[in-house]
């Protein structure tokens, strides 16, 4: 059985992600930082999934957790980096400690969830890392923090691709446009603009939509790598 680890299982995209991998006849490792819900997760996901509390915002804690997860996976055929939040305010407002905290989730996290379970990885692993269109272009000056730390996320990958392509390691990206999910319902400030997107996109992609790219990608031939997928809902032109 496949053994796929998985950050930002308790809502939108990740919790759809596990699910597909669930169906798909893996075992998931399932990260996230409100244990009340991963608990309710279990119930759902079954005994082949199997939850890890912890708050990657949180060096220690992060720590903590990845240091179980070495310890009790021995093999990880897929790693899915999608932990993510969220921020709408300009570079100039926004204060320094709130972008280290953007950057602890957004980058660090998954750079230091790579580099633990990178070693676990067998010939024919994958790692795979969701981005954002915002990493590509800046339609307002607000998502800057958050297209910042996407942007940093996406040259990581770039490296990391080159340093795990001699063992045979596929890397991936992909690269969402507008996703309805829970991330915004906690952003400040971002109701007026949600509105004004959604008269020109009025439906946006699903989890399931980006949950179902993901299981693709990860199931392509052994001697195909499909290396980045940008995808939009039908009226966001970029």
């Amino acid at each position: 059985m496949k053994v796929a680890v998985v950050t930002g299982v308790t809502s939108g995209i990740g919790k759809a992600i596990a699910a597909k991998l669930l169906g798909a006849g893996m075992q998931v490792v399932g990260l996230g930082r409100r244990c009340d819900r991963l608990e309710a997760t279990v119930s759902r996901f079954g005994p082949s999934f199997m939850p890890v509390c912890a708050d990657l915002a949180s060096r220690t804690g992060r720590r903590r957790a990845l240091a179980l997860l070495r310890e009790q996976l021995p093999r990880v055929d897929f790693i899915i980096n999608n932990a993510a939040e969220c921020v709408f305010e300009t570079p100039l407002k926004l204060e320094a400690d709130r972008f280290a905290q953007l950057l602890e989730v957004n980058l660090l996290a998954g750079i230091e969830l790579i580099q633990t379970l990178a070693p676990a990885l067998p010939a024919d692993g994958h790692v795979l890392s969701i981005s954002s269109v915002t990493a590509r272009h800046v339609a307002h000056e607000r998502f800057t923090p958050y297209a910042l730390t996407k942007t940093a996320l996406e040259r990581f990958n770039e490296g990391l691709r080159l340093e795990l392509a001699p063992r045979g390691i596929k890397v991936s990206l992909i690269v969402p446009g507008l996703v309805d999910t829970p991330i915004y319902d906690k952003v400040e400030g971002f109701e007026s603009t949600r509105a004004a997107l959604s008269k020109h996109v009025p439906a946006w992609l699903s989890a399931d939509d980006v949950a179902d790219a993901a299981l693709w990608m990860l199931t392509r031939p052994a001697a195909v790598v499909a290396s980045e997928l940008v995808l939009l809902p039908r009226f966001q032109a970029r």
